[in-house]
Protein backbone atom coordinates (compact mmCIF):
# COMPACT_ATOMS: atom_id res chain seq x y z
CA UNK A 1 0.00 0.00 0.00
CA UNK A 2 2.96 2.44 0.69
CA UNK A 3 4.33 1.82 -2.81
CA UNK A 4 0.89 2.52 -4.32
CA UNK A 5 0.64 5.82 -2.48
CA UNK A 6 4.11 6.84 -3.61
CA UNK A 7 3.20 6.13 -7.22
CA UNK A 8 -0.06 8.08 -6.81
CA UNK A 9 1.90 11.13 -5.59
CA UNK A 10 4.37 10.72 -8.43
CA UNK A 11 1.65 10.56 -11.05
CA UNK A 12 -0.18 13.51 -9.48
CA UNK A 13 2.99 15.55 -9.65
CA UNK A 14 3.53 14.51 -13.27
CA UNK A 15 -0.02 15.54 -14.12
CA UNK A 16 0.51 18.90 -12.45
CA UNK A 17 3.65 19.50 -14.46
CA UNK A 18 1.90 18.32 -17.60
CA UNK A 19 -0.59 21.13 -17.15
CA UNK A 20 2.20 23.71 -17.71
CA UNK A 21 4.40 21.88 -20.21
CA UNK A 22 3.69 20.18 -23.52
CA UNK A 23 3.20 16.51 -22.99
CA UNK A 24 5.06 13.92 -25.00
CA UNK A 25 3.32 10.85 -26.40
CA UNK A 26 5.61 8.55 -24.44
CA UNK A 27 5.09 10.28 -21.07
CA UNK A 28 1.29 10.33 -21.55
CA UNK A 29 1.27 6.59 -22.19
CA UNK A 30 3.45 6.06 -19.11
CA UNK A 31 1.05 8.10 -16.99
CA UNK A 32 -1.97 6.12 -18.18
CA UNK A 33 -0.09 2.87 -17.58
CA UNK A 34 0.69 3.70 -13.96
CA UNK A 35 -2.82 5.07 -13.33
CA UNK A 36 -4.32 1.82 -14.57
CA UNK A 37 -1.94 -0.24 -12.45
CA UNK A 38 -2.76 1.80 -9.34
CA UNK A 39 -6.52 1.46 -9.85
CA UNK A 40 -6.19 -2.30 -10.21
CA UNK A 41 -3.91 -2.52 -7.16
CA UNK A 42 -6.26 -0.51 -4.95
CA UNK A 43 -9.32 -2.46 -6.14
CA UNK A 44 -7.76 -5.83 -5.32
CA UNK A 45 -6.58 -4.52 -1.94
CA UNK A 46 -10.14 -3.43 -1.07
CA UNK A 47 -11.48 -6.84 -2.04
CA UNK A 48 -8.85 -8.56 0.12
CA UNK A 49 -9.67 -6.30 3.10
CA UNK A 50 -13.41 -6.97 2.73
CA UNK A 51 -12.74 -10.70 2.59
CA UNK A 52 -10.69 -10.54 5.79
CA UNK A 53 -13.40 -8.74 7.84
CA UNK A 54 -16.34 -10.84 6.56
CA UNK A 55 -17.79 -12.87 9.46
CA UNK A 56 -19.26 -16.31 9.41
CA UNK A 57 -23.09 -16.24 9.68
CA UNK A 58 -24.21 -17.18 13.20
CA UNK A 59 -26.34 -20.25 13.69
CA UNK A 60 -29.94 -19.57 14.69
CA UNK A 61 -30.52 -19.94 18.44
CA UNK A 62 -33.39 -21.80 20.04
CA UNK A 63 -35.93 -19.19 21.13
CA UNK A 64 -38.92 -20.82 22.84
CA UNK A 65 -39.70 -19.99 26.46
CA UNK A 66 -41.55 -22.09 29.02
CA UNK A 67 -44.43 -20.67 31.06
CA UNK A 68 -44.56 -21.75 34.72
CA UNK A 69 -47.81 -20.90 36.54
CA UNK A 70 -49.22 -21.16 40.07
CA UNK A 71 -45.79 -20.92 41.67
CA UNK A 72 -45.32 -20.09 45.35
CA UNK A 73 -44.70 -16.42 46.12
CA UNK A 74 -41.68 -17.52 48.17
CA UNK A 75 -39.81 -19.12 45.28
CA UNK A 76 -36.74 -17.40 43.85
CA UNK A 77 -35.22 -17.55 40.37
CA UNK A 78 -32.57 -19.92 41.75
CA UNK A 79 -35.26 -22.29 43.10
CA UNK A 80 -36.93 -22.45 39.70
CA UNK A 81 -33.62 -22.81 37.88
CA UNK A 82 -32.62 -25.74 40.12
CA UNK A 83 -35.89 -27.54 39.38
CA UNK A 84 -35.48 -27.18 35.61
CA UNK A 85 -31.72 -27.88 35.55
CA UNK A 86 -32.42 -31.57 36.13
CA UNK A 87 -33.81 -31.72 32.58
CA UNK A 88 -31.22 -29.70 30.64
CA UNK A 89 -29.22 -26.49 30.59
CA UNK A 90 -31.16 -23.46 31.85
CA UNK A 91 -30.27 -20.32 29.90
CA UNK A 92 -32.50 -17.80 31.70
CA UNK A 93 -35.24 -17.53 34.34
CA UNK A 94 -37.57 -14.50 34.44
CA UNK A 95 -39.71 -14.00 37.54
CA UNK A 96 -42.10 -11.03 37.05
CA UNK A 97 -42.77 -8.98 40.17
CA UNK A 98 -45.49 -6.60 41.29
CA UNK A 99 -44.40 -3.01 40.63
CA UNK A 100 -45.86 -1.83 43.95
CA UNK A 101 -44.78 -4.57 46.35
CA UNK A 102 -41.76 -5.93 44.51
CA UNK A 103 -42.96 -9.47 45.21
CA UNK A 104 -43.53 -12.33 42.78
CA UNK A 105 -46.73 -12.31 40.69
CA UNK A 106 -47.04 -16.09 40.90
CA UNK A 107 -45.64 -17.12 37.52
CA UNK A 108 -42.32 -17.29 35.68
CA UNK A 109 -40.69 -17.88 32.30
CA UNK A 110 -37.81 -20.30 31.74
CA UNK A 111 -35.59 -20.51 28.67
CA UNK A 112 -33.78 -23.81 28.06
CA UNK A 113 -30.81 -24.35 25.72
CA UNK A 114 -32.61 -26.46 23.12
CA UNK A 115 -35.90 -28.02 22.06
CA UNK A 116 -35.11 -31.40 23.63
CA UNK A 117 -34.51 -29.88 27.07
CA UNK A 118 -37.68 -27.79 26.76
CA UNK A 119 -39.83 -30.80 25.91
CA UNK A 120 -38.27 -32.87 28.71
CA UNK A 121 -38.86 -30.14 31.33
CA UNK A 122 -42.49 -29.60 30.32
CA UNK A 123 -43.22 -33.32 30.35
CA UNK A 124 -41.58 -33.92 33.72
CA UNK A 125 -42.64 -30.80 35.66
CA UNK A 126 -46.17 -30.02 34.49
CA UNK A 127 -48.60 -30.51 37.41
CA UNK A 128 -45.74 -31.43 39.73
CA UNK A 129 -45.25 -29.95 43.21
CA UNK A 130 -42.76 -27.15 43.76
CA UNK A 131 -42.60 -25.03 46.90
CA UNK A 132 -45.75 -26.64 48.28
CA UNK A 133 -47.90 -25.84 45.23
CA UNK A 134 -48.90 -27.67 42.05
CA UNK A 135 -47.23 -25.85 39.17
CA UNK A 136 -48.46 -25.76 35.58
CA UNK A 137 -45.73 -25.88 32.94
CA UNK A 138 -46.27 -25.34 29.22
CA UNK A 139 -44.73 -23.76 26.16
CA UNK A 140 -45.12 -19.98 26.24
CA UNK A 141 -47.74 -18.91 23.67
CA UNK A 142 -49.13 -15.62 22.29
CA UNK A 143 -51.71 -13.96 24.56
CA UNK A 144 -54.71 -14.65 22.32
CA UNK A 145 -53.81 -18.33 22.07
CA UNK A 146 -53.22 -18.56 25.81
CA UNK A 147 -56.67 -17.08 26.48
CA UNK A 148 -58.29 -19.53 24.06
CA UNK A 149 -56.47 -22.51 25.59
CA UNK A 150 -57.35 -21.37 29.10
CA UNK A 151 -61.04 -21.15 28.19
CA UNK A 152 -61.02 -24.67 26.73
CA UNK A 153 -59.09 -25.98 29.73
CA UNK A 154 -61.51 -24.45 32.22
CA UNK A 155 -64.50 -25.89 30.36
CA UNK A 156 -62.96 -29.35 30.33
CA UNK A 157 -61.87 -29.07 33.96
CA UNK A 158 -65.35 -28.01 35.07
CA UNK A 159 -66.88 -30.96 33.25
CA UNK A 160 -64.36 -33.45 34.67
CA UNK A 161 -64.17 -32.18 38.23
CA UNK A 162 -67.77 -31.22 38.93
CA UNK A 163 -68.74 -28.24 41.06
CA UNK A 164 -66.54 -25.75 42.88
CA UNK A 165 -67.68 -24.74 46.39
CA UNK A 166 -66.78 -21.50 48.16
CA UNK A 167 -66.23 -21.70 51.92
CA UNK A 168 -66.02 -18.32 53.65
CA UNK A 169 -65.55 -16.82 57.13
CA UNK A 170 -63.02 -19.50 58.05
CA UNK A 171 -60.89 -19.34 61.14
CA UNK A 172 -57.30 -18.57 60.15
CA UNK A 173 -56.24 -21.75 61.92
CA UNK A 174 -58.51 -24.05 59.94
CA UNK A 175 -56.48 -26.49 57.84
CA UNK A 176 -57.21 -28.20 54.54
CA UNK A 177 -57.32 -31.54 56.41
CA UNK A 178 -60.14 -30.25 58.61
CA UNK A 179 -62.10 -29.04 55.60
CA UNK A 180 -61.62 -32.31 53.72
CA UNK A 181 -62.88 -34.33 56.70
CA UNK A 182 -65.92 -32.07 57.07
CA UNK A 183 -66.93 -32.23 53.41
CA UNK A 184 -65.99 -35.90 52.92
CA UNK A 185 -69.19 -36.88 54.77
CA UNK A 186 -71.11 -35.88 51.63
CA UNK A 187 -68.88 -37.42 48.97
CA UNK A 188 -65.38 -37.49 47.55
CA UNK A 189 -63.42 -34.26 47.93
CA UNK A 190 -61.45 -33.94 44.71
CA UNK A 191 -59.58 -30.80 45.68
CA UNK A 192 -59.22 -28.38 48.57
CA UNK A 193 -57.43 -25.05 48.25
CA UNK A 194 -56.93 -22.36 50.92
CA UNK A 195 -55.57 -19.13 49.32
CA UNK A 196 -52.75 -17.35 51.15
CA UNK A 197 -51.43 -13.77 51.06
CA UNK A 198 -47.91 -12.71 50.07
CA UNK A 199 -46.65 -13.56 53.56
CA UNK A 200 -48.10 -17.07 53.43
CA UNK A 201 -50.96 -16.41 55.84
CA UNK A 202 -54.45 -17.88 55.13
CA UNK A 203 -56.94 -15.35 53.76
CA UNK A 204 -59.97 -16.77 55.59
CA UNK A 205 -61.69 -18.65 52.79
CA UNK A 206 -61.27 -21.82 50.72
CA UNK A 207 -62.46 -23.70 47.66
CA UNK A 208 -63.67 -27.30 47.60
CA UNK A 209 -64.10 -29.40 44.46
CA UNK A 210 -66.75 -32.17 44.43
CA UNK A 211 -69.12 -33.90 42.02
CA UNK A 212 -72.16 -31.76 41.23
CA UNK A 213 -74.62 -33.93 43.14
CA UNK A 214 -72.40 -34.23 46.23
CA UNK A 215 -71.65 -30.51 46.17
CA UNK A 216 -75.36 -29.66 46.35
CA UNK A 217 -75.76 -31.88 49.43
CA UNK A 218 -72.69 -30.40 51.13
CA UNK A 219 -73.86 -26.83 50.53
CA UNK A 220 -77.33 -27.55 51.93
CA UNK A 221 -75.98 -29.24 55.06
CA UNK A 222 -72.88 -27.20 55.86
CA UNK A 223 -73.85 -23.61 55.10
CA UNK A 224 -74.17 -21.79 58.43
CA UNK A 225 -72.61 -24.47 60.66
CA UNK A 226 -69.91 -23.70 63.19
CA UNK A 227 -66.36 -24.82 62.36
CA UNK A 228 -63.38 -24.07 64.59
CA UNK A 229 -65.41 -21.50 66.49
CA UNK A 230 -66.75 -19.59 63.46
CA UNK A 231 -69.99 -19.74 61.48
CA UNK A 232 -68.91 -20.62 57.97
CA UNK A 233 -70.53 -19.58 54.71
CA UNK A 234 -70.85 -22.36 52.12
CA UNK A 235 -72.19 -21.84 48.62
CA UNK A 236 -71.42 -22.58 45.00
CA UNK A 237 -68.40 -20.68 43.72
CA UNK A 238 -69.46 -17.99 41.26
CA UNK A 239 -67.54 -16.13 38.53
CA UNK A 240 -65.58 -13.12 39.72
CA UNK A 241 -67.83 -10.12 40.31
CA UNK A 242 -70.98 -12.12 41.13
CA UNK A 243 -72.23 -12.50 44.67
CA UNK A 244 -74.21 -15.36 46.11
CA UNK A 245 -77.76 -14.68 47.26
CA UNK A 246 -78.36 -14.63 50.98
CA UNK A 247 -80.93 -16.83 52.63
CA UNK A 248 -84.44 -15.49 52.18
CA UNK A 249 -83.59 -13.51 49.04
Amino acid sequence: MNLDRAIVLLVASANAVAGFAPSKPGSLALTRKYSSAISSSVLFSEVEDATEVAEEPKAAQFDTSIYVGNISFDLTEDDISDAFAAHGEVMKVTLPTDRNTGKSRGFAFVKMSNAEATAAAISALNESELGGRTIYVSESLPKDQVADNKKKYNQRKKKDEGAKIYVGNLDFGTTSETLKETFAEYGEVKDCFIPADYDGNPRGFAFIQMDEENAIKAIEELNGIELDGRTIVVNKSLPKGQKAKRRGE
